[in-house]
């Protein structure tokens, strides 16, 4: 049996190698992406910093979220905390709650998509995480269509948020599937205030 040195190995790959890169055409200097200087940093979607300006801050909840028993309605006290980060392309939510006697945190982030509109990533003690759609704020309000999974299993549902009232505070509601999305009952609602 023969035996190729490690040194005749990397000889022969390097080779081949070169022979390929050789062999490859040259790039078109006028093709899209080939002048790396003509790029521009991209900038922060100005969408997302006019909602910053009513949402960053600290804010104290209150609400009903629905039970363990996932039937009763049980009191709910929190705070979130809302900033832009990452330069501005990001606003981050974090939230800190007690749904009747079991403590709930979980962080959030918001954007917008340019293409395809605005975009939430949510991870939540419990395991959960979930990916949210929005067509972005209407009249000071912003419905979320939510597709979540965690260790039980995924889920559909929907978050209203609505800042319309400033003085009244930040209400939301949440509302669950458990048929696919095909009906959606009420899990939370909550109003913020500052």
């Amino acid at each position: 049996m023969m035996k190729i040195s490690r040194v005749a190995m990397a000889t022969i790959t390097l080779a081949g190698m070169a022979g390929l890169s050789a062999a490859q055409p040259k790039a078109d200097p006028k093709a899209p992406g080939a002048d790396m200087s003509a790029m521009k940093m991209p900038t922060a979607p100005q969408a997302l910093a006019d909602m910053s300006k009513m949402m960053t801050g600290t804010w104290k909840c209150t609400g009903k979220s629905i039970g363990m028993d996932m039937k009763t309605m049980e009191d709910m006290t929190g705070a979130m905390k809302r900033k832009l980060e990452m330069d501005g392309f990001w606003m981050h939510s974090a939230f800190d709650a007690k749904m009747g006697k079991m403590p709930f945190h979980f962080d959030s982030y918001e954007t917008v998509d340019a293409k395809n509109g605005w975009r939430q990533i949510m991870v939540s003690s419990g395991g959960e995480y979930s990916v949210g759609t929005s067509d972005g704020p209407k009249d000071n309000k912003i419905d979320w269509m939510i597709e979540s999974h965690s260790s039980m299993g995924s889920g559909h549902g929907k978050d209203h948020i609505d800042w319309s009232d400033m003085k009244t505070g930040v209400k939301a509601m949440g509302e669950w599937s458990m048929d696919g999305g095909k009906t959606f009952n009420k899990i939370y609602e909550m109003i913020c205030k500052k």
